[in-house]
């Protein structure tokens, strides 16, 4: 009696559980991509009462007796079916139709997250983000105005806010005549840039990134800058750009029957790009004008073209540029600063509307008409969705665990799954329906039909208590 008591009350634990599960699961009706789950039970291990014997050849073998102990919940199981399309209209919606989950990133810890829930929204500083400020993880391709580090980005994909800005790589300074050159820049006077991240510079002032100027159109190739828009349109005060004289060298000798000047630590490398100015320059070499070294010891030989420079190692390189005459010992060389990296064009047209294609494509069109891919929504799936752990805020857990595509370790770090992400429709994942939500996949009826099931299962359960303690009142009232 005793352990009928037990197991009834077992059952009626475990079906407990079960009533939980279905009730949040109604409760989570209308929660966008919401997974439902259920409660599967297994029987718990046996009272062996007597152990079974085997046949023999003059006798047959005796069956076991097992009582059972009751029953517990082996599992709760999350269904990752394909939840209801609902058109919602709103741009930065999105819905997988298929497989995969969106990845978001938690902006204060870096922690990774999946998602199927696309109720995005764009922040004020221009990232895409779920409704409690996590950001959406993609590939910001940022064609074609900007550099290719740029392009290949994978990160909090960020739509872009505001004034279009791009970015002019390649951008060289002259500090003799302070006309910066790029081919084909693109720019007309008047236009606003700043320096992207090598700064060169200012006579007497200061530059940063925030440091904007203003441009005077020389020729389609080179450019000066300025401080006022006034000055950039009649080409008066232009920057005064500084060399950094940490780098200057002095006292060389020059050899003009091997084309050479030698100094002893120098600290040149062949492929080196240099300039000089001052003093009296050894003849064949032009104040300003940026060449390529190759090195040999102390022996500096100058190229126009790069190749030339580091053909040989060590120096010389091929083609050296044929020193005519000697200079003196105070003619300077700067190792140079080079390639300033990029200017960016402040300004300029702005967002007109943004669209998301079915591979997750970000597409831009600006005030101007120019259309360009800013970026692309990535995926993630997983071998083993069961292991994902649900976080509360339509968000699962235990990304490495789960087998994600691509990653073996079960301990990966963010950056290991963004990089194995792919693109909608790429690896099995489903395709992106912009302005649309998938909706919950729990199914009403059927939650009610398990609701009764389990109540019978309960109502079973309290009756085995309830004939469990009758029968003991009865055997109580035997000693009367």
């Amino acid at each position: 009696m005793i352990r009928a008591l037990n197991t009834g009350v077992m059952g009626m634990r475990q079906f407990q559980t079960s009533l939980d599960v279905i009730g949040n699961n109604l409760a989570n009706i209308n929660t966008v991509a919401y997974k439902g789950a259920r409660a599967e039970f297994a029987d718990t291990l046996s009272q062996t009462m007597r152990a079974p014997t085997p046949d023999t050849a003059t006798t047959s073998g005796t069956a076991g007796m097992q009582v059972g102990n009751g029953m517990q919940v082996s599992a709760i199981k999350n269904t990752f079916t394909q939840g209801a399309m609902k058109n919602t209209g709103v741009r930065t919606d999105m819905a997988i139709n298929g497989k995969g989950f969106f990845l978001v990133k938690d902006p204060t810890t870096n922690e990774l997250f999946a998602t199927r829930a696309g109720d995005f929204r764009e922040d004020k500083n221009g990232y895409l983000v779920t409704n409690d400020g996590y950001r959406v993880q993609g590939k910001n391709k940022l064609s074609p105005a900007y550099t290719e580090n740029q392009k290949q980005e994978i990160g909090d994909l960020k739509l872009d806010a505001g004034q279009y800005t791009a970015d002019r790589t390649g951008v060289s300074l002259d500090y003799v005549s302070n006309v910066l050159t790029k081919q084909a820049h693109g720019l007309t006077t008047g236009n606003q840039v700043k320096f992207s991240s090598i700064l060169p510079a200012i006579a007497n002032d200061t530059n940063s990134t925030d440091t904007v100027f203003f441009i005077n159109k020389i020729t389609d190739d080179t450019l000066t800058l300025h401080k006022t828009a006034a000055d950039a349109a009649t080409g008066a005060n232009k920057v005064n750009f500084v060399d950094d004289t940490t780098t200057a060298k002095t006292d060389f000798t020059t050899d003009v029957a091997n084309d050479k000047i030698t100094l002893a630590g120098h600290g040149l490398a062949s492929g080196d790009s240099v300039y000089v100015k001052d003093g009296t320059i050894p003849g064949g070499l032009t104040p300003g004008t940026h060449y390529y070294v190759s090195v040999n010891g102390g022996d500096v030989y100058f190229h126009t073209a790069s190749a030339d420079a580091v053909a040989n190692t060590p120096g010389p390189g091929t083609n050296p540029i044929d020193l005519t005459t000697a200079g003196s010992s105070d003619f300077k060389l700067y190792k140079d600063s080079g390639t300033l990296d990029s200017i960016t064009v402040i300004g300029g047209a702005s967002i007109s509307q943004y669209s998301f294609g079915a591979d997750g494509g970000i597409k831009m069109l600006l005030t101007d008409g120019t259309q360009y891919d800013r970026g692309q929504v990535l995926l993630q799936t997983f071998k083993n969705e069961q292991t994902l752990i649900k976080m509360g805020a339509n968000r699962f857990g235990n990304l490495s665990a789960a087998g994600a595509y691509g990653v073996e370790s079960n301990s990966a770090s963010a950056t290991e799954l963004l990089g194995n992400a792919q693109a909608p429709g790429e690896g099995g994942t489903g395709r992106i329906q912009a302005g649309a939500l998938e909706l919950s996949n729990v199914d009403m009826a059927d939650e009610f039909s398990r609701m009764i099931t389990v109540q019978r299962a309960f109502q079973a359960n309290a009756r085995v208590i309830s004939t469990s303690d009758e029968i003991l009142k009865e055997m109580m009232a035997l000693k009367r």
